[in-house]
């Protein structure tokens, strides 16, 4: 990878050049012809109270991004854009069930006929006492259809691998816009042009610290596929975002195995790099490949922060139609079906689905 100072301000990326768990794929398949082939349905963690001044809305919606559904309901409910919530960004191409919640008076009994469009389904209301914020959520189940499959066999022995022993917990290329356009806008940054979009000016530094965890990842994956603990890691607790740093020890590899804790890499930003050893040396490496984005980064006020390297989906289930797989799963919001999808097909491009 070129260093970042050798980068244009506008290339189309390659991000396809990250190390495989289990080799590249030989099945080839369609990915996402139509919506109805990414189903994506958030699950909130907790219950709403049924009362408070924000009204949750739990929306499906086809074809649009979350950003176009908020801007729907500003403008239908006479509301500022600030007074929308949602958890998380969901993808465009696809039917996805999510949250969103609006600030309203409790005594407010709000208009909602003009809420649905041919794209936009109400699904169900409830009053909470809090605002929808991006995070709060415990996890996404996905609904995935793979059609015209090369390798069935193939690709039903990854899923059953997988389920049992995860993927690489990669950023997806949605991470990083379209061909990558925004670590392009990184780059503007990083260069010096201020960017005034605050949306824009996150999809670039969250672009960027995103492809360093990556590339991290990658690295280790290239020297010890299966990713094992090596001295100077840093461990997460399951289930939370505690982390911490000691010696190898017997007990330590157990409770990897047993997915009590998981192994970690780099958020990149200001403060000291827990790492130490080789894992710090293998970290460093690729800041020092970057320096302008790991300088971007701190100077946004960025902190150091850790991510686990590895992704463990659950309830994992299949069933093959001739030569198509119908898949499920549920993964951990801030992560990626993407990265799941990698490991089982290489997706056919849009342009030759035809043939």
């Amino acid at each position: 990878m070129e260093q970042n100072e050798r980068i244009p301000h506008f290339k189309d990326w390659r991000l396809d050049h990250w190390q495989y768990a289990y080799g590249q794929p030989t099945a080839t398949a369609i990915f996402k012809d139509v919506p109805e082939d990414f189903i994506v349905t958030e699950k909130l963690g907790y219950d709403l109270t049924g009362e408070g001044e924000n009204l949750y809305l739990l929306i499906e919606k086809t074809s649009m991004n979350t950003q176009q559904v908020c801007m729907h309901l500003a403008k239908v409910l006479q509301r500022r854009l600030r007074d929308v919530g949602y958890a998380g960004l969901k993808d465009k191409h696809a039917i996805t069930r999510q949250w969103f919640s609006i600030q309203m008076n409790v005594k407010q009994e709000p208009d909602l006929t003009g809420v649905e469009t041919p794209n936009i389904k109400l699904l169900q209301t409830i009053r909470h006492n809090r605002k929808l914020k991006v995070g709060s959520l415990k996890s996404n189940q996905f609904d995935i259809q793979l059609k015209s499959v090369s390798d069935i066999a193939d690709v039903q022995r990854r899923l059953t691998h997988i389920a049992e022993h995860g993927v690489p917990n990669y950023f997806g290329e949605q991470r990083f816009g379209f061909k990558g356009n925004n670590l392009n806008w990184a780059n503007r940054m990083a260069d010096g042009e201020a960017i005034r979009d605050k949306k824009v000016k996150g999809f670039g530094l969250s672009g960027a610290r995103s492809f360093l965890f990556n590339e991290v990842l990658s690295a280790r994956l290239a020297g010890n596929p299966e990713v094992t603990a090596i001295e100077g890691d840093v461990f997460e607790l399951a289930g939370s975002n505690s982390y911490f740093q000691q010696p190898l020890a017997p007990e330590i590899h157990q409770r990897l195995a047993e997915k009590d804790i998981y192994l970690t890499g780099p958020m990149f930003g200001d403060g000291e790099m827990l790492s130490k050893g080789d894992v710090q040396t293998l970290e460093n490496d690729i800041a020092t490949q970057h320096p302008k984005w790991v300088k971007l980064l701190v100077d946004n006020g960025l902190k150091q922060e850790r991510r686990a390297l590895w992704l463990y989906p659950q309830n994992v289930k299949h069933t093959q139609s001739g030569d198509n797989i119908s898949l499920s799963f549920e993964l951990p919001s801030g992560t990626f079906a993407t990265s799941v999808i990698r490991e089982c097909i290489r997706i056919l491009e849009r342009e030759n689905t035809s043939q």
